[in-house]
C-alpha cells in the first residue's frame, strides 16, 4: 500500500471584480493625481474607486475619510524615522541627532518624490487636509517625542511633546517652501537645511541658575 499523502484541495475559483487588497500608497498617490486634476471636493469615492479599481467599500474600509488618503505615507516616514535614530548613538548632540533623523524621515517619502510638490501644496491648502495635518502626524510625533526623552530623560512629558512638534512643524514648513520653489531640489536637503537653524537644549531648570 502506497503511503497515505496530504489531502489537497483543489483551489477556489477567484472571484470577479474588483481586488480587496490593495497598497495604501498606489491609492494614495493616485487620489493625489485626481485631486490635482479634478479638485479634492469635486473627487467622490465613487471616482477614486474607478480610478483605483477598488471598491468603494474597500476603500471606506480601509481609510476612514478622504482626507486620510493624503497621509498614507506616514507609517513609512515613522519607520524611517526610527531607524535613523537607531543608526545614532546617544551622545550624538540633540540638536544633530533630530535634524539628522527627521531628514531622513521625509527622504524618499513616495508621495514627496514622485509626485514633487503637488502633494505638499495640496496638503497646504486645502481646509480640510490642512486641519487634518497635525492628526494625522501624531505616531510619527509621538515617535519624535518618546526618541527625545530617551536621549534626555527627566524633563515632563510636556517637553518632549514640545519639541516634536517644533520639529514637526519646522519640518512641514520646509516642505511648503521646497514645493513652492518648484520642488527641484532633494525634500531632505530642504528639510535639512531649515532645521540647522534649530538649536535646542533640554536643561533642568536648576541648570540654567
Amino acid at each position: 500500500m502506497a503511503p497515505a499523502t496530504p489531502h489537497t484541495s483543489a483551489p477556489a475559483p477567484r472571484r470577479r471584480g474588483r481586488p480587496t487588497v490593495l497598497d495604501p500608497e498606489a491609492v494614495g498617490a493616485t487620489a493625489l493625481q485626481l485631486w490635482a486634476e479634478r479638485g479634492y471636493t469635486a473627487t467622490s469615492w465613487d471616482d477614486l474607486a474607478e480610478a483605483t479599481g477598488v471598491s468603494v467599500r474597500t476603500l471606506m474600509r480601509h481609510f476612514p475619510s478622504k482626507a486620510a488618503l493624503a497621509w498614507v505615507g506616514v507609517p513609512a516616514a515613522t519607520r524611517r524615522l526610527t531607524e535613523a535614530f537607531a543608526s545614532l548613538p546617544l551622545d550624538v548632540p540633540l540638536p544633530d541627532a533630530l535634524r539628522t533623523a527627521v531628514a531622513a524621515a521625509v527622504s524618499d517619502d513616495p508621495l514627496v518624490r514622485s509626485n514633487g510638490g503637488r502633494w505638499m501644496r495640496l496638503v497646504s491648502t486645502e481646509p480640510e487636509l490642512a486641519t487634518a495635518s497635525a492628526l494625522a502626524y501624531q505616531p510619527w510625533t509621538d515617535t519624535l517625542a518618546r526618541e527625545i526623552a530617551r536621549r534626555r530623560p527627566g524633563a515632563p512629558e510636556t517637553i518632549y511633546q514640545a519639541v516634536a512638534t517644533v520639529y514637526r512643524e519646522a519640518a512641514h514648513s520646509a516642505l511648503r517652501d521646497w514645493a513652492r520653489d518648484g520642488a527641484r531640489d532633494s525634500p531632505a536637503h530642504a528639510v535639512d537645511t531649515v532645521l540647522r537653524w534649530l538649536e535646542i537644549h533640554i536643561t533642568a531648570p536648576e541648570d540654567t541658575q
